[in-house]
């Protein structure tokens, strides 16, 4: 059964994705030797700006297609599996 979401679930992922890449690189760039470090940094950056995003939208939390609040709950758990690597 092929995964099939709306268009606006699409997005979401792009942008999440995106974002995790962007996180990646910067985070190697910024300190080659803590990259953890740099990503639940930046990660935690991210999902904050997300979340801010979300509510000057007025998007709905927990609703049916994916939004900027999936985003930033994604973003969160990125940063709290770069802290249990740290």
């Amino acid at each position: 059964m092929p995964l099939s979401l709306d268009p606006a679930s699409l997005q979401t992922c792009r942008r999440l994705l995106i974002s995790v890449v962007l996180v990646m690189l910067w985070a190697k760039a910024l300190s080659p030797q803590a990259v953890w470090a740099g990503v639940a940094m930046l990660a935690g950056g991210c999902a904050m700006i997300s979340a801010a995003v979300a509510t000057l939208c007025r998007e709905r939390f927990l609703a049916p297609n994916l939004n900027r609040w999936d985003e930033a709950t994604a973003l969160i758990g990125l940063h709290c599996l770069a802290r249990l690597l740290v």
